[in-house]
């Protein structure tokens, strides 16, 4: 895990709940469309990546993985971990 990832809750393959901790300190305080990027600009991924975390914990990576073809989960683990 990456230090700014250091503080967030890391997803297991099933569902599991999160602490209100949790909760109170890594979700926005309200949802915004603002050029077509929830939360914040494109450049300002901080607060959706925080608020992924929460759901990715909440929703459980082997549902998470469905939601994209297997080909493109390669791609970005081939990106993200060389």
């Amino acid at each position: 895990m990456t230090e700014a990832n250091a503080d967030l809750p890391e997803p297991a393959l099933e569902p599991r709940p999160i602490t209100f901790a949790q909760y109170q300190a890594l979700t926005p305080e309200k949802l915004e469309l603002l050029s077509g990027y929830l939360i914040a600009p494109a450049d300002s991924a901080d607060e959706r990546r925080r608020l992924l975390a929460l759901l990715l914990v909440n929703v459980g990576l082997i549902e998470a993985v469905k939601l994209a073809p297997e080909v493109r989960w390669r791609e970005a683990l081939d990106r993200a971990h060389g």
